[in-house]
């Protein structure tokens, strides 16, 4: 678990550094995420179309697997063998795209862990500072206020407008960038620091998980309709399984600052966008026939190559 939290708050400090850029140019956390988070997906995109071009490839070779697994069906051994001697004749790599698909979850921690401890990772001021403000804030404010909590630069965040004189230990530049933040940190009314499940009906937080779901079971739903891949059926359980997938993810963000659903959000609607991009461009039955008279050009180039000699 330590380590976990070591990684998230080191990604938490990268993407920090992100963050602090777009809300610079925008003076609110609510475009910046909507800014990184294109930044994001616009990264992401040529890894997701090799992914389908590799799954093409794939799919083409369906037929030589299945005359594999009925000669060797008795040798797993040589079976394997020459399943992997098929793929690198055909320049295939099955775990070539797996790397990239570890970018939204560190994506999603960084967020998280910028959003919830932003005088660390966002403003990166020394600790010191930090612990020295909560010091001074505690019997100001009263024992209503939960300063030892993960979430407690939050409320040094919340609380510095109206005590700011007595929090001498923070630099000119530190105190206009935490007022700043502390203005910004608000979309149409909704506070994005406070956390749904800790927060009263009233504040309408709760409105965030809930586009979560509806724009996560949109998003898998469309994906499932528009991206179907030729001879890919599975079992019928297996289509639901990027729903049950998604469950961690939306339970989660019913317990962290608004912030963080805010950005799964905006993540489903540009996963939305990308799959209608996809569909229109590179869907699977143009990616299978293109690498199919890729590999029949290929072929006729090594038998004149053959017939010359």
């Amino acid at each position: 678990m330590q380590f976990l939290f070591n990684l998230g708050n080191s990604i938490g400090q990268f993407i920090g550094y992100i963050l602090w850029f777009f809300f610079d140019m925008f003076d609110n956390y609510a475009f910046a995420v909507i800014c990184f988070t294109i930044f994001v997906k616009v990264c992401m995109f040529p890894f997701d179309i090799k992914g389908r071009r590799a799954m093409a490839k794939s799919m083409r070779l369906n037929k030589k697997r299945m005359e594999l697994e009925k000669k060797y069906k008795n040798d797993r051994q040589k079976l394997n063998e020459e399943t992997t001697k098929l793929y690198q004749q055909e320049g295939i790599n099955p775990a070539g795209g797996c790397l990239p698909q570890f970018i939204p979850m560190f994506a999603f921690m960084g967020v998280l862990f910028s959003i919830a401890q932003p005088l660390t990772n966002m403003f990166h001021i020394a600790s010191g500072k930090i612990s020295e403000a909560v010091n001074v804030l505690k019997p100001l404010v009263g024992d209503g206020v939960n300063f030892n909590s993960y979430y407690s630069q939050l409320n040094v965040i919340k609380y510095f407008p109206k005590y700011q004189s007595e929090l001498t230990m923070f630099s000119d530049t530190e105190k206009h960038a935490i007022i700043d933040f502390n203005n910004g940190f608000h979309l149409f009314g909704l506070d994005l620091s406070l956390t749904p499940s800790g927060s009263s009906f009233s504040d309408y937080i709760w409105i965030l998980p809930v586009l979560c779901i509806v724009t996560n079971f949109l998003a898998v739903f469309i994906s499932q309709k528009l991206n179907t891949v030729p001879q890919s059926e599975g079992p019928g359980c297996m289509k639901y399984l990027p729903y049950l997938m998604s469950i961690p993810y939306i339970l989660f963000v019913f317990n962290v600052p608004a912030g963080v659903g805010f950005y799964y959000i905006v993540f489903n609607i540009l996963n939305i966008i990308q799959t209608f991009i996809i569909w229109k461009f590179f869907n699977a039955h143009i990616l299978i026939a293109k690498d199919e008279a890729a590999h029949v050009a290929l072929l006729e180039i090594q038998e004149n190559n053959v017939s010359k000699r």
